[in-house]
């Protein structure tokens, strides 16, 4: 691949994740967490992560655990976007019991308990599992939120557990992303 074909992909990346940054910054404090930022990037991930092209069902289902202001967000956004072409469906469970098949799983702060039985019910499955609570990602989740220092919105990859589901992650996203291991 030349040099200048790898740079172009990279760099509209880079600068969407800044552009996104950017936009947060005054409105993702710890304090005051923006749930609107945490759907677009939920939605990006998905342009970064390759599911096996045997769970291809027409739709890209994104399920939520808890009540959470994300499944607001990702209703409206599922309303104007696509996931690589399939419609998106936005899944609201009450409980980890009620969690069916999903793309993505969202686990609110509210439910970050439940994390190791929702890691026990997607075990087999092409399912990445997003959560929002620090330190998740060290305990099993794909993909986790946190908030720096700074007050800056980040995310955790967790690229062992990203791909012991069967997904395959880009190196872009993982240069944008903090990079951590699972603790055992």
């Amino acid at each position: 691949m030349k040099k200048e074909n790898f740079f172009i992909p990279f760099l509209t990346c880079f600068s969407l994740f800044f552009i996104i940054n950017t936009y947060c910054i005054d409105q993702c404090k710890a304090q005051e967490v923006n749930y609107k930022a945490y759907s677009i990037y939920v939605y990006n991930f998905v342009k970064y992560i390759e599911w096996p092209s045997n769970t291809k069902t027409g739709y890209f289902s994104i399920g939520v655990i808890g009540d959470s202001p994300v499944y607001a967000e990702l209703l409206q956004l599922a309303a104007t976007k696509k996931a690589n072409g399939h419609t998106i469906i936005i899944k609201k469970f009450v409980s980890i019991e009620d969690v069916d098949y999903c793309e993505i799983l969202y686990i609110s702060a509210a439910k970050s308990s439940s994390l190791k039985r929702a890691l026990e019910k997607t075990a087999n499955v092409p399912t990445l599992v997003v959560a929002e609570r620090e330190g998740l990602a060290k305990k099993g989740a794909g993909i986790n939120f946190v908030t720096l220092d700074d007050d800056v919105l980040k995310f955790e990859i967790n690229k062992k557990v990203i791909e012991d589901h069967s997904l395959k992650i880009s190196k872009t996203l993982i240069t944008l992303g903090l990079l951590v291991d699972t603790k055992t």
